[in-house]
This record gives structure tokens, C-alpha cells and sequence, in this order.
């Protein structure tokens, strides 16, 4: 796609927020800025103690981040389940909710998931570190 078709469809970390829903999407951005920060933490330091959080809390991100995407696909399902029944708009209406409500359903995956690789990635840093300190 061009630029400029780009531009009217993405305008920044809002927009993915409003999709995702902004309550459930908040879960994801506190459990995942502490499990960044747990993590970033444990890379520099790699003091074990730490794991048993960092584990706990990329738990809790993933498990808000399903629950959001769940919540998303549901009230989808549900508004185009009534678009369905409307005279004159039907099934090509319905159709066209349940696209764009998977569409964007797929919010809190996107910020979720991130907030789990870069945790993981920094985790991996920190073992590669206490592993190199044990030995």
C-alpha cells in the first residue's frame, strides 16, 4: 500500500488502544510496563530472585491479553449478530462488522505479544548473564 493509504488507517498507539478497548488494554499496558521493567531490571542485575516475578507477571500479561481479545471478539459477534436481523442492511452488513471487529480484535495481541518478546528477550540477557556468574 502507498503512503498516503497508510496514513488514514493507523494514527498511532491510540488508535490500537480505542480497538483493543481502553480498559482492557490499560490491564495489558500496566502488567506489561512492569514485566519491561522486571525484565530490564534482571538484565542488568540478573539476581535470581527477580524470575519468580518476572514469570508471574508475563503470566498476567498473557492471560489480559487473551481475555481482551476474547472480550473484543464477543462484543463483535454480538453487535453484527444484530446488524444480521436489520431490513435492508443483513448479512452484507454483518459481514462487513465481523471483518473489521476481528480486525480490530487483534489490538491486544499486537501489544500484548510485544510486551512478552521484549520481556523475554530481556530475561534471556539477564540468564545469559547469571549463567556466566555461576559458572
Amino acid at each position: 500500500m502507498s503512503q498516503c493509504a497508510w496514513s488514514g488507517v493507523h494514527d498511532g498507539m491510540w488508535t490500537l488502544i480505542r480497538n483493543g478497548g481502553v480498559i482492557p488494554m490499560l490491564f495489558i499496558l500496566v502488567f506489561g510496563l512492569l514485566g519491561l521493567a522486571a525484565s530490564f531490571y534482571f538484565a542488568v542485575r540478573a539476581e535470581r530472585r527477580l524470575l519468580g516475578f518476572i514469570k508471574s507477571i508475563m503470566q498476567a500479561v498473557l492471560f489480559a491479553t487473551l481475555a481482551a481479545t476474547a472480550a473484543d471478539l464477543g462484543a463483535t459477534l454480538y453487535a453484527s449478530s444484530h446488524a444480521w436481523e436489520e431490513p435492508g442492511a443483513g448479512p452484507p452488513l454483518a459481514a462487513h462488522m465481523i471483518v473489521q471487529g476481528f480486525a480490530e480484535s487483534t489490538s491486544p495481541g499486537i501489544l500484548g505479544f510485544s510486551f512478552l518478546a521484549l520481556s523475554a528477550m530481556l530475561t534471556a540477557v539477564g540468564r545469559r548473564r547469571l549463567d556466566e556468574r555461576s559458572a
